[in-house]
Formats: C-alpha cells, sequence, structure tokens
C-alpha cells in the first residue's frame, strides 16, 4: 500500500521518458557487512532470490566492513558462484562509511540499500520497484510497521525524527530506515556536495536532501522482524554516541544539503 506521494516536481526530469523506458532501468543492491558470518549467505541468498532474479543485470555489493570473523571469506566464495554478487573489503570504519564505499561503487540507474541483518523480509521488494518506476516517482521509502526493535531504539528514532525534522524542516516519518529505493543521482548530486566519504548517517543525508530538493519521494511501509542471526554492534552507549556525532555532523552539512 502506497501511503504518501509528496507533491513537488524536480526540474529537468521527463516522466514520459522514464516511463517509456522503465523495463530497461538498471539496479544495484547496496549492502554493509560486519561480523555477519552467522547470516551473511542467507542475506545474500535472500537477494538473489527476492530481487536479482526478477531484475536482469541487476547486481549486488557487499561492503565488507573490516569484518572480524568469517564474513569476508564466506562472501568471497559467494562471488565465486553467482558473478551478480560483488564484494568490497574496507578497514572498519563504521556503517555509514561502507554505504558511502557502495554508493560510490554502482553505476546503475537505481540503488536499493538494505542492511545484512534481514530485519525487513524482501518479499516486500516487488512493491517497492514497482512504485519507484512510476513516472512521477524518483524514490522509495520504506517504513517499518511493527518495528521489532528494542525500546531504546524506538525511543531514540523518535527523537531524532523529531529533532531533524525541527533543523532541516522537512517530514521524516522512519529517519534512518535502511530500505530505500532511489535514483542514483539523487546520491551523486549529494556526493558531490558534501565530498565526504566518513559520513556517519548517509542514509539520513540522502533522506533529508531528497526531500529537500524537491525529489518525489514515495513511503511506502513495509514488515520487520526481529534479528535472528548475529547482534548488532551498536550497544546502548555506543548507540547514544554515534547518533550525537550523528547530528553534530549532519549540523555541519546543513548548508550544503538543504
Amino acid at each position: 500500500m502506497i501511503k504518501e506521494i509528496d507533491e513537488i516536481k524536480e526540474p529537468g526530469t521527463n516522466p514520459e521518458a522514464k516511463s517509456a523506458d522503465s523495463h530497461n532501468q538498471s539496479l544495484a543492491v547496496l549492502m554493509p557487512a560486519y561480523n555477519e558470518e552467522e547470516g551473511i549467505a542467507l542475506a545474500v541468498s535472500e537477494v538473489c532470490h527476492e530481487v536479482l532474479d526478477l531484475i536482469p543485470g541487476s547486481y549486488l555489493i557487499v561492503v565488507n566492513d573490516g569484518s572480524k570473523d568469517r564474513t569476508g571469506p564466506i562472501l568471497d566464495d559467494l562471488a565465486k558462484t553467482d558473478s551478480r554478487v560483488r564484494v568490497i573489503h574496507k578497514p572498519n570504519g563504521g556503517h555509514g562509511p561502507a554505504l558511502v564505499k557502495a554508493l560510490n561503487s554502482a553505476t546503475t540507474d537505481y540503488v536499493f540499500t538494505i542492511d545484512s541483518d534481514m530485519q525487513i523480509p524482501l518479499s516486500c521488494f516487488p512493491e517497492l520497484w514497482k512504485t519507484a518506476l512510476q513516472p512521477d516517482v524518483d524514490g522509495v521509502f520504506g517504513i517499518r510497521m511493527n518495528r521489532q526493535d528494542p525500546k531504546a531504539r524506538l525511543a531514540l528514532s523518535v527523537i531524532i525524527s523529531f529533532t531533524l525534522g525541527a533543523i532541516f524542516k522537512v517530514r521524516l516519518v522512519d529517519t534512518n530506515i535502511p530500505c530505500k529505493i532511489f535514483r542514483r543521482e539523487i546520491w551523486s548530486k549529494l556526493y558531490n556536495l558534501v565530498q565526504d566519504d566518513s559520513l556517519l548517517a548517509p542514509s539520513i543525508a540522502i533522506a533529508i536532501y531528497a526531500r529537500r530538493h524537491n525529489y518525489r519521494i514515495v513511503d511506502v511501509p513495509v514488515p520487520h522482524r526481529a534479528r535472528t542471526k548475529g547482534e548488532s554492534s551498536l550497544k546502548i552507549k555506543r548507540l547514544l554516541t554515534f547518533c550525537w556525532n550523528g547530528l553534530t555532523q549532519l549540523w555541519t552539512l546543513k548548508d550544503k544539503i538543504s
């Protein structure tokens, strides 16, 4: 079910041209991963079956963010058996920089950002993709329904959404959801402005930039399930520190992304 389409227009967009060629639009799935040896093979398999098998020419970029377990070797083995799986290894720098690396490595018309924890079932992908290809849409952002996260995370999300809304004068329903499909040029234009590979929360920056710069974004409810493999790398103390540092960084970029 489509929840909302912003009534805004982007200069230079040609909806008729996009509609005529929608079946040829290319897609890259972008997935940061850190210490996910228990579930990474299943996460990659889900992408292959639920997304890549449906979109000819699509591929998955997994950025191994300096994992200390067997995540890297497992990914390398998977890439050997499926040419659609591309693996990038980098020193540990956090989820944000890993996602930036993936975004800058994609060359497709669209990108689909997801996490490796499989908390959002990719059975929702067909509806997201169909919506993203509508001629009057530039991106589709998921909204986690019945979100299965600890209460501390839920409370922080509400606070962050309110704070960012006040600072940037935008409406962000699910601020940092990893489930987003959008035209890659949105990121290209944003990155050209910030030129920062160390962004702590690129997903939030993308959401703010897209809303502030008149891209047409659709909010779509998506299912959410509890993590069953591995565990989050951000405990409550680190999560609070991350949120503070992320907000501070976004504040310094306010004039560039607004």
